[in-house]
C-alpha cells in the first residue's frame, strides 16, 4: 500500500487557477514535497490502531455523504510496524486509503479514496493507456504495478496506478493519482514528490481532479525539465512542472475537451493528451510502430463520461 497527504483547499480556486500557470507556488518551493504537504494539513498524534482506523472510517462515510471534500489526514508519531499494518493488502484500510509514510520522521500521511468513481478514473484510465502501449506492441515490455508500494528517498509510497519497465528489478516511469477537485493542490504536490524526490525513477505524471457538484475534470501532465537559469547543478537540479493542462466538461448536453500543452517555450491549444514515449517506456521509440501515447478527443470524453455517470451527473 502507500502513503498519501493534503493541504490547502483548491475548491476556492477558479477553473483558470487549475491551470499550469497556477501552480507556481508548488513549483518553485524548495522544500520536499510530502513534508510541505503534511504542515498544510491539521495533524494528529498516533494513539491506537484501532483509533487511527476509526478516523480513516469517518473520514471516508464523510466523503461518501459529501460532508466533507477534504481527502487526506495526516499523523505523527507512527512507528514503521503500525504504517506496515495499516497499508497491509490483508488490512481493511488498504481498500479505501492510499499511504505516504516517512520512515525517518514518523508522518503518516493517508488519502481516503472518495468512492466507486474513484475508482472507475482509474480503471479506465489505465485501460487507455494499456490500449495505446498494445498498439504499440510494447505492452509486454511495460510492467502495469496498480497501487505497489515502492520506496523513494525516506518515503514509502504507493499511486493510484503506475507502470514500469519490465526487467528482472522493475522501477516506475509513470504515475498516475485521481483525487477531487479540492484536493488539486495536493495532486500536484504529490506529483512533485514523485518527480523530484531523491532516488526516484518516475519521469511523468498524470494527475486527475474530478468535482462532485457538476460535470468537470481537470487533467495535469507533469514532467521534469531544467529550471528556468536553464543551468544544471547539484543545487540546482530539474524541477517538476506542468506541462500540459485538459479540462473535460459538460454544458447543454455536450461534453467538451478543452487545454494547452507547455513545450520548449511554447504553448498550444490542444484536445488531446500527449504522453512522451521516452518517458513511459524510459528509451526512445523504436518506428514506425513506437511514438507517443495519445489519447484523442473522443476517448477523453467517454473516460469522463463514465465517471459523471458514476457520480450521477448524466
Amino acid at each position: 500500500m502507500d502513503f498519501l497527504q493534503s493541504t490547502s483547499n483548491a475548491s476556492q480556486s477558479s477553473t483558470s487557477e487549475l491551470s499550469c500557470s497556477g501552480f507556481s507556488s508548488v513549483e518553485y518551493e524548495a522544500e520536499d514535497p510530502l513534508a510541505q504537504l503534511a504542515k498544510e494539513v491539521k495533524q494528529q498524534p498516533f494513539t491506537t490502531n484501532k483509533s487511527l482506523q476509526k478516523s480513516l472510517e469517518r473520514r471516508q462515510r464523510a466523503l461518501e455523504q459529501d460532508q466533507t471534500r477534504d481527502q487526506y489526514l495526516v499523523i505523527t508519531s507512527v512507528s514503521p510496524m503500525q504504517a506496515f499494518r495499516l497499508s497491509d493488502e490483508r488490512s481493511p484500510t488498504s481498500k479505501y486509503c492510499r499511504f505516504f509514510f516517512n520512515t525517518e520522521t514518523g508522518i503518516l500521511i493517508a488519502k481516503v479514496k472518495l468512492n466507486f468513481a474513484h475508482e472507475v478514473a482509474i480503471g479506465h484510465f489505465s485501460l487507455l493507456i494499456n490500449l495505446e502501449l498494445n498498439a504499440m506492441e510494447v505492452l509486454p515490455d511495460m510492467t502495469a504495478c496498480g497501487s505497489t508500494t515502492v520506496k523513494i528517498g525516506n518515503w514509502k509510497k504507493e499511486a493510484d496506478s503506475c507502470w514500469a519497465p519490465t526487467l528482472t528489478n522493475p522501477r516506475l516511469s509513470f504515475v498516475v493519482e485521481v483525487g477531487l477537485s479540492e484536493s488539486t493542490r495536493q495532486l500536484a504536490l504529490s506529483a512533485r514528490s514523485w518527480l523530484e524526490t531523491y532516488s526516484s525513477s518516475v519521469k511523468l505524471v498524470v494527475t486527475i481532479s474530478t468535482k462532485q457538484e457538476n460535470p468537470e475534470i481537470i487533467l495535469h501532465r507533469w514532467e521534469l525539465v531544467p529550471r528556468r537559469s536553464g543551468v544544471l547543478t547539484r543545487s540546482s537540479p530539474p524541477s517538476a512542472r506542468c506541462t500540459s493542462f485538459l479540462k473535460l466538461s459538460r454544458t447543454n448536453n455536450t461534453t467538451s475537451v478543452t487545454g494547452e500543452s507547455y513545450m520548449d517555450g511554447t504553448t498550444r491549444t490542444t484536445t488531446q493528451l500527449d504522453l512522451p514515449f521516452n518517458k513511459v517506456a524510459n528509451r526512445p521509440p523504436h518506428p514506425p510502430l513506437e511514438r507517443d501515447l495519445v489519447i484523442p478527443e473522443q476517448e477523453l470524453r467517454s473516460f469522463a463520461e463514465k465517471i459523471w455517470r458514476v457520480q450521477g451527473l448524466l
